[in-house]
């Protein structure tokens, strides 16, 4: 096994900054996951270390072998870099079978005849495809293709596996089957594994660690679940599914946990990672699926609740969205079909978030709009809906 060490890394195309001097490392056996939308230099980030793109400055050490160093002047080609790589195309040759789309590397390795045979069984059998060695790729599913791809990438038993969004051009079935695949072959191998993906059920699914990327800087790191659950800023948030921003005042603040108010005087427990102090202006975000709606009879307000009035219901697949207006911002909540039963449009509710899950974020949102901020309602929801 081997780790990766990035040091300083840069790279510009046409004047615009890809890689902001990028520091990262990636330990023995480790699954990392580089998230982030299009353009904030993830692939780049994963062809650097390949050797397909050459960064303008920094490093690179696969363990203790440094395959590029800009001030040295070393920049080892991708073939000496010993790693395999599943691209976003399946990248197989339509003329060749299935078996010899796999032993490709290892005939351009010189290797032996009787060890790519074991070698390119031994890979086949891995992803559940021996039986099908000598079809041709035209004659196999997306599923499949994109298995004989990642056979292809571990055949020469690589001392790192890179995957460049490998699963976007499957169905939704299919990506979750791969996925698995992915993983326990990952773990079967030991190998060291740097996944490029902008789906964050893919980063979640199968990586150890997940870095988010924006403006080719690293602006989060961690597990999965600390990452999804406690985004340090609006971008990341956004990112990762939080669709609710308000400009909230705190109440009462701590290290760990505040009250904060937001809208016409509704006040919730936010969790915050560093501590914040009463009369501070910050921005709370706050993920729609995860509210509850109920019916409000104007008794008294339990802690921890928005209310206001139903302004728009809309049935959206399995979910019913919800939005709840105090006169002063809107609430989205995506909830099931029935959990929203007894709520219609123009009736008084209350919405819910359990504890912990209202977040305090920093920054901006995705794309650079600005400063987070409850975002209006669009006249779309209210044309769905017709008091459902």
């Amino acid at each position: 096994m081997t780790g990766i060490s990035i040091q300083g890394l840069h790279k510009s195309f046409g004047g615009r900054t890809v890689l902001d001097h990028v520091d990262l490392t990636v330990e023995d056996g480790e699954f990392v996951c580089l998230l982030g939308p299009s353009g904030c230099g993830k692939s780049t980030l994963l062809r650097s270390v390949a050797g397909l793109e050459t960064p303008e400055g920094g490093s690179i050490s696969f363990g203790d072998e440094t395959v590029f160093d800009g001030a040295t002047g070393i920049n080892r080609a991708p073939e000496q870099r010993r790693l395999g790589m599943v691209f976003q195309s399946f990248a197989l040759w339509p003329h060749k079978s299935v078996f010899d789309n796999v032993a490709y590397p290892l005939k351009r390795a010189r290797v032996s005849r009787d060890e790519i045979q074991e070698r390119v069984k031994e890979a086949l059998t891995m992803v559940d495809l021996w039986a099908h060695r000598a079809s041709y790729p035209g004659t196999l599913s997306g599923g499949q293709q994109q298995r004989v791809s990642l056979a292809r990438a571990v055949v020469a038993r690589p001392r790192l596996l890179l995957l460049d969004e490998p699963l976007s051009s499957l169905d939704t079935n299919l990506r979750a089957q791969m996925r698995r695949e992915i993983r326990r072959i990952q773990q079967h191998l030991g190998a060291t594994a740097v996944y490029v993906t902008h789906d964050k059920e893919d980063a979640g699914g199968l990586a150890d660690r997940v870095l988010v990327l924006q403006d080719g800087k690293i602006v989060q790191e961690g597990a999965p679940k600390d990452v999804f659950v406690a985004p340090k800023t609006a971008f990341v948030a956004e990112f990762v599914g939080f669709d609710n921003f308000f400009n909230a005042t705190v109440t009462e603040g701590s290290d760990s946990l505040a009250t904060v108010e937001i809208g016409n005087g509704n006040r919730l427990s936010a969790a915050t990672t560093g501590p914040v102090k009463a009369g501070q202006q910050v921005t709370a975000a706050i993920r729609s699926r995860l509210v509850r709606v109920h019916p409000y009879d104007g008794g008294i307000v339990p802690e921890n609740s928005f209310v206001g009035t139903v302004s728009s219901k809309a049935h959206l697949g399995d979910d019913v969205e919800i939005v709840i207006t105090d006169g002063a911002v809107d609430l989205v909540a995506r909830v099931r079909p029935g959990y929203a039963r007894d709520l219609n449009v123009g009736q008084p509710a209350l919405a819910q978030p359990p504890v912990g899950t209202v977040v305090i974020v920093e920054g901006t949102r995705k794309g650079g709009q600005g400063k987070a901020s409850a975002a209006p309602v669009t006249s779309e929801p209210a044309k769905a809906t017709a008091n459902h």
